[in-house]
């Protein structure tokens, strides 16, 4: 237990000293903010996803949009022939198969919470 002496008064740092100025400095409602909620959590995966089926759906990204910032993003990362390459294939992509998987998304997600809650679920499986 260490003293120190602040505004001329020895104050004692322990524990329960810490314990006393939070408890006396704060009101009940600010020390435990959910026990006084009038919310009832009534999910099964706690209090974390207590609220999940109240949250708006996650919207599926525009396709050429989301082409367009991979492209970007990849940029940096690669030589003027590589990059040349990624874009001819994401236009190729774009033309061909892309609106197929898009449109296959969207019947995917239909009637879900998320469209890629399962895949980030099977990912921390495979990565874990």
């Amino acid at each position: 237990m260490a003293d120190t002496k602040i505004n001329g008064e020895q104050e004692i740092r322990s524990s329960d000293a810490a314990e006393k100025k939070f408890t006396n400095n704060f009101s009940k409602e600010e020390r435990e903010p959910l026990a006084s909620s009038k919310t009832v959590f009534t999910s099964n995966a706690g209090i974390t996803f207590a609220a999940q089926n109240q949250l708006p759906k996650l919207p599926i990204p525009d396709l050429e949009s989301s082409l367009e910032k991979y492209i970007a993003a990849l940029e940096p990362l690669q030589s003027l022939r590589e990059h040349e390459d990624t874009k001819a294939a994401v236009h190729e992509f774009l033309r061909a198969e892309g609106p197929e998987l898009q449109d296959k998304l969207k019947k995917y997600a239909t009637g879900k919470s998320s469209y890629i809650e399962q895949f980030c679920s099977s990912a921390s499986i495979v990565f874990a």
